[in-house]
């Protein structure tokens, strides 16, 4: 089959390249190694050029004169993309966001499946007000135009509203499941250089990975609930708010915090192994990939109360705050770091439940599910 994927998200963008963009890959370059064509069409930004990976290809839409214009814009050029091009392929999978619909389901005669990782809901409007009322509105009644919807969790599906709605969760590459990411007696891993942050330490740093928007993601609450301690905290990933956060830490004179920038699958399975736990502080998530991955190699994590990352505190593996609150949030950090039994046997709870979620087995379901919606299209049509 040949497959349209369109989300504006991608890696390498430095605006925006969270979980849904990794997901997106990982799902296609595994559909292109079992026989299917799969072209993936994201947001432009600056560098960025059309290539193929393995067979993968990747177009960008948009301008790359800011992440404003390039967020519209793509929307428009994908939709033009969708009029013209859409009947050439075999089905159309269009993930949502509403600052950028496509509204591919009325631009072509082809099946369509509209995948959501996560809604923000009222958060929209506390955040933008009467400028956000129209993304809340496309959010709240976008989904209801697609016969064929995805969600990325429960809680999402819950959400959504949308009658026959499927969960399509995340997954995670076998290579986190290395044996070496077992934990020793003590509750560490032997680091094979040095520990992060540059130099030898006896205690490894708390560990957060992912999109660097401040209020998304809760990393005001997350350096606020620093402060006063003494371990170490990395902070990796990239994204629009890099220069703010950056701002934060100085003004807020944490010495103990550290900004590792854009971090490679490699490096960050050598983060994950090397660190105490993870901590994710989301004040909203579709399902959070870097939970998982951090399950994979035997770490406890540390997240938000929000519904879409309880499934972490139901396996046993997660302990939970109360989302926004730095001084919660500071108690739950202390309390681990303290407890290294708790700790060895969180990760040990992780690394079992992660195994039911690797790409492999959820690029075999979801090609089941494509081809499925094929099927009954074709039947449909006579």
């Amino acid at each position: 089959m040949k497959i349209l994927h369109l989300i504006y998200d991608h890696s390498r963008n430095p605006w925006v390249g969270g979980g849904g963009a990794v997901r997106a890959y990982e799902i296609g370059k595994r559909l292109v190694r079992q026989g299917h064509e799969v072209t993936i069409v994201s947001g432009n930004y600056p560098a960025a050029g059309n290539y193929s990976e393995g067979g993968l290809r990747f177009i960008f839409a948009g301008s790359t004169k800011n992440y404003v214009f390039s967020t519209f814009s793509y929307a428009l050029e994908a939709a033009s993309l969708v009029k013209k091009q859409g009947r050439e392929f075999d089905i159309i999978v269009e993930d949502f966001a509403p600052w950028n619909p496509v509204f591919s389901v009325f631009l072509t005669k082809k099946p369509v499946v509209l995948h959501i990782n996560h809604l923000e809901g009222i958060n929209i409007l506390r955040r933008w007000w009467f400028a956000g009322s129209p993304f809340f509105l496309i959010e709240r009644f976008y989904p209801k135009f697609f016969k064929h919807v995805t969600a990325l969790s429960e809680e999402t599906r819950k959400k959504i509203r949308v009658a026959g709605a499927l969960i399509v969760p995340a997954g995670i590459d076998e290579d986190f499941f290395k044996e070496n990411n077992v934990l020793n007696g003590n509750g560490l891993v032997p680091s094979k250089s040095q520990t992060l942050g540059g130099a030898n330490e006896a205690v490894p740093p708390l560990l957060y990975i992912g999109r660097l928007h401040i209020k998304n993601k809760g990393l005001d609450t997350l350096l606020a609930a620093m402060k006063g301690h003494d371990i170490k905290l990395l902070i990796a990933g990239r994204g629009h708010d890099e220069a703010c956060l950056k701002q934060m830490i100085i003004r807020s004179s944490l010495k103990n915090v550290t900004l590792a920038g854009f971090v490679g699958e490699n490096e960050k399975i050598h983060l994950l192994q090397n660190t105490q736990a993870l901590v994710l502080p989301s004040r909203f998530e579709g399902w959070g990939i870097v939970v998982l991955e951090a399950a994979a190699c035997g770490k406890p994590v540390i997240v938000s109360d929000i519904p879409e990352l309880q499934y972490a505190v139901d396996a046993g593996f997660g302990i939970s705050f109360k989302t926004g609150d730095a001084q919660d949030l500071a108690q739950k950090i202390k309390f681990l770091i303290e407890n290294a039994p708790r700790r060895i046997e969180m990760g040990q709870k992780a690394r079992e439940y992660a195994r039911d979620y690797t790409w492999d087995k959820i690029s075999l379901d979801y090609e089941r599910l494509l081809l499925k919606i094929i099927k009954d299209w074709q039947r449909a049509k006579g």
